[in-house]
């Protein structure tokens, strides 16, 4: 070997290198640059091959060596430019795109990479800017066409996104990848159906396509067809038997619309297992990536076992232990108690939500953000979206700081260098980000409320800030966090704006009373669809008012279920039950003003959608269960002062509805009630005031 010349020596550095013989090839690549330091080849792929061993520094060193002797190699800079994107350091990255587009200014990898970039900086139109160039030099190349639509998805131009993927595949036919990502824009605009043939044309094209098969699982899934989706997650397993996405996706899920009573035990013993599998899994293999570990918690919540009208705290935890030793694994140093200051001026206080922009969680939280003292107060909101509207810019008008972002790791960041005090989640469960950030310590002293009103089970909340009357005495039980109970409903809750109301065009009263269910679906659990019958049966003049699913096939399982037990009563479907579409705001306050009697949801009770049919003075007939989130409407008419529509049991629930439909002066009794004392509900400042008390006896102010 002494004998071989550098040429020949390199070329046998680069097979080796090829070969991933790489300790043969960093000595011979050594050798090299011993006898000859300038020789830039040699300092160029030692420098890939640190970068390839993970030895980051010691790459540079390379790059850098190899750039003093030629300065103008347009190929190093760039090798040195996606050394610094890897390692975050990104305005030395894009100085180094830059100067080899500079020196090549026909260089599209370089283009495409700074793209890249400044797409992962938010700098969307440079983002754009940089693809748009790269595609003038090279039109043909499918890959950019693939990377702009990428960027317009995210940005939310669909049609934008659509066409590219579509340049792309009318380019390269095959591109498994643009069928994927064309899919995932269908899937986002609801066209589930061209959804889901791009993702069975990706696999049809390679059949061992688990990206693929996991998002079809999850349209499946969004479409109620939950046998569907865990056939795709299956598939996606025997693939990868250890793929962990398609695992939790498994885990996760549930029917949207249950048929009976005995598929809830079903379900619920099935996520248990699951769990008890993904544990196996972890004990098995311990060297996850950290993409492939938050690729799993990012692909889903278990948000639908929260609607089986059951005791889920043992669950939860189970749940919640499942992440946190993920977690933990991923961010060990956020798992470490963090001392409170009592000697502060001011408290930092945080609110998370995915939801700050025309949704329930805001309009039932946005005051105490809005509206909480600034004298004690510096308030911090922490938004996991992207979706900006007029509430959106309200908070962030309003209060001391405002950070918006989709990456976990940015918002733990964030939150860190903040210094919080105390950090307010106001919906845990309900999106995947949140599920993370949630099981860390981020904060002295950390609190679960009911945006989505169940436990969440990690040991890293501390409170769970509820409402005095939408908790039993013994209601401590159902919950990983200690309750605190705050006055009445525990929000302050603006008067709704009915005074735009529009009666949808698809209304046709009829010449009966109009029974209204303003409830989503998905709480309409199978063990209480008799109460419709039982009513029926003792007031036949009356129908029933239902809001659609999410989508035509939820509609349609539910729709089934009950012309199931229609026939089986028979009674006649059709006269009296009734689904309309889904509407605006103003649309649907004119639905709920058509109606006569609301209908309570008997597990998952009606919150904001009670206190809005309230608003317009409508009777209101519930039955509270154990846990709060089947206590939100009995909260209500306590307030109102309304114990009448309040029942114990079923047998009663239906009494009470045939009564209000049956004895006019009864349910007039009731409306007036209502507009004596409906303004006790909104605007109340009360439950702020105490949650301030609470908040500064934390901090001894």
């Amino acid at each position: 070997m002494q004998n071989l010349t550098l040429k020949e020596k390199f070329n046998l550095a680069l097979q080796n290198h090829r070969k991933n013989n790489l300790k043969t090839a960093e000595n011979l690549y050594s050798e090299i640059l011993t006898i000859n330091p300038n020789y830039v080849d040699a300092h160029n792929n030692l420098g890939i091959l640190f970068n390839k061993l993970g030895e980051h520094q010691k790459a540079i060193s390379c790059y850098e060596k190899a750039i003093q002797i030629q300065p103008n190699n347009a190929l190093i800079n760039y090798n040195l430019a996606n050394t610094f994107a890897e390692l975050g350091q990104h305005q030395k990255a894009i100085s180094c795109y830059e100067k080899a587009i500079q020196i090549q200014p026909n260089y599209v990898d370089a283009y495409n990479n700074l793209g890249i970039l400044f797409n992962k900086l938010r700098e969307h139109q440079k983002a754009i800017s940089c693809y748009e160039k790269a595609i003038q030099i090279q039109p043909n190349n499918s890959t950019l066409h693939n990377n702009l639509g990428i960027l317009f998805n995210k940005l939310g131009e669909h049609q934008k996104a659509i066409s590219c993927y579509e340049k792309a595949i009318q380019i390269q036919p095959n591109y498994v990848d643009a069928y994927n990502n064309l899919g995932i824009v269908f899937n986002k605009l609801r066209e589930h159906q061209k959804a889901i043939s791009c993702y069975e044309k990706a696999i049809q094209i390679q059949p061992n396509y688990v990206d693929a098969y996991n998002n079809l699982g999850i349209v499946f899934n969004k479409l109620g067809e939950h046998q569907k989706a865990i056939s795709c997650y299956e598939k996606a397993i025997q693939i990868q038997p250890q793929n962990l996405t398609s695992k939790w996706l498994c885990m996760n899920t549930f029917p949207v619309i249950y048929k009976n009573y005995e598929e809830i035990n079903h379900y619920n013993y099935k996520f248990k297992k699951n769990i008890e599998k993904i544990n196996k899994l972890l004990d098995m293999k311990s060297n996850y990536s950290k993409k492939d570990l938050i690729s799993a918690l990012n692909s889903s919540t278990n948000f639908f076992l929260h609607y089986q009208g059951k005791d889920i705290l043992e669950l939860q935890r189970d749940y919640a232990q499942l992440i946190e030793r993920i977690t933990k694994n991923i961010y060990e140093k956020f798992y470490k108690d963090i001392k409170k200051d009592t000697s502060l001026k001011k408290i930092k206080i945080g609110f998370i939500s995915s939801f700050f922009r025309h949704h329930t969680v805001a309009k039932l939280f946005k005051n105490w953000i809005l509206k909480i003292d600034q004298k004690y107060f510096k308030r911090f909101v922490y938004y996991i979206d992207e979706k900006f509207d007029n509430i959106t810019n309200e908070i962030k008008k309003n209060v001391d700081y405002f950070f918006s972002h989709n990456d976990v790791d940015k918002i733990i960041n964030k939150i860190s260098q903040d210094k919080i005090d105390i950090l307010i989640y106001l919906d845990i469960g309900m999106r995947p980000e949140i599920q993370v950030l949630s099981s860390l310590r981020l904060a002295p002293i950390q609190c679960n409320t009911w945006g989505h009103p169940v436990t969440s089970g990690f040991k890293n909340i501390d409170y769970y800030l509820s409402s005095e009357l939408m908790e039993e005495k013994n209601s401590q039980k159902y919950y990983s966090e200690k309750l605190i109970y705050l006055p009445k409903l525990g929000i302050n809750y603006d008067f709704p704006n009915i005074s735009n109301i529009k009666k949808p065009a698809f209304i046709k009263k009829p010449n009966k009373i109009v029974f209204l269910n303003l409830q989503n679906l998905i709480k309409l659990l199978p063990q209480d669809d008799d109460i419709y019958f039982d009513i029926i049966k003792k007031f036949p003049d009356c129908c029933f008012w239902f809001i659609e699913g999410a989508n035509n096939s939820i509609t349609s399982i539910f729709k089934k279920r009950i012309l199931k037990l229609a026939e089986k009563k028979k009674c006649l479907f059709e006269k009296y039950f009734y689904f309309y579409p889904r509407c605006s705001q103003e649309e649907f306050y004119g639905l709920i003003e058509a109606s006569d009697i609301i209908l309570d949801s008997c597990n998952w009770s009606g919150g904001n959608t009670s206190l809005e049919a309230i608003s317009l003075n409508k009777p209101i007939v519930t039955l509270p269960t154990n846990f709060m989130r089947g206590r939100h409407t009995y909260g209500i008419l306590k307030i109102l002062d309304i114990n009448e529509t309040i029942a114990t049991t079923k047998k009663e629930y239906i009494e009470i509805a045939v009564k209000l439909a049956n004895d006019i002066d009864f349910r007039n009794s009731i409306v007036n009630k209502i507009k004596f004392n409906k303004s006790n509900l909104f605007n109340d400042d009360e439950p702020i005031r105490f949650l301030e008390k609470t908040i500064r006896k934390f901090f001894e102010i």
